[in-house]
């Protein structure tokens, strides 16, 4: 935990806009993800003193950080420690099985995790790679075509304007390989199966 309590210290700066309190949530949820069995609220709260489910649940849906920013900081980390010429930046997605109709993205698709048709959530990641070492850039969620052509639908889950345009997987790793070079990411290859070609 002090080594996680370390890591988390690195980027409450970016929560401190947002409340006095915003910055201790962060925390609590980043604890909670590598301390609870099951990822949800009420097992973060048995997990983590002090926590409490509804300000958690509160802190994701309704406090309004910038993702993006989050990320970037993550991929100059990493890029710090892997980079150069003969890092790899590999592409590859993973599937989430999760339910509902307002987690956006859920749908039925291939879920790799399980390998088979369900409903799950798709994101492509970026990972550089130097030897056995491996530390993810950037991710993006996959929208299927159920949520792009349902504006209403994207707006009450809160999916930014610019996020709702019909991309394909592709699409997504092209983008996440672009950012990683405008970025000053350091890497001498790039890596994906052939459904990315």
């Amino acid at each position: 935990m002090p080594r996680l309590a370390d890591f988390t210290s690195r980027f409450s700066h970016h929560f401190e806009p947002f409340g006095e309190a915003a910055p201790l949530r962060f925390r609590q949820y980043i604890e909670g993800l590598a301390a609870a069995k099951k990822k949800n609220m009420d097992r973060m709260e048995e997990a983590v003193p002090g926590a409490d489910e509804q300000q958690l649940q509160h802190f994701l849906t309704n406090v309004d950080w910038d993702h993006r920013v989050v990320m970037h900081q993550v991929a100059s980390e990493v890029d710090a420690v892997l980079g150069g010429p003969d890092t790899g930046l590999i592409l590859d997605e993973t599937a989430f099985p999760k339910k509902g109709k307002e987690s956006v993205g859920v749908a039925r698709q291939w879920c790799g995790t399980l390998g088979k048709v369900e409903n799950c959530q798709v994101a492509v990641f970026g990972v550089l790679v130097h030897g056995e070492r491996v530390g993810a850039v950037d991710t993006r969620l996959f929208l299927p075509q159920g949520w792009t052509d349902d504006p209403e639908r994207c707006r009450k889950a809160g999916v930014p304007r610019e996020d709702q345009t019909r991309k394909t997987k592709a699409d997504l790793a092209l983008e996440i390989v672009t950012e990683a070079r405008e970025r000053g990411l350091r890497f001498g290859w790039v890596g994906f199966d052939a459904f990315y070609s």
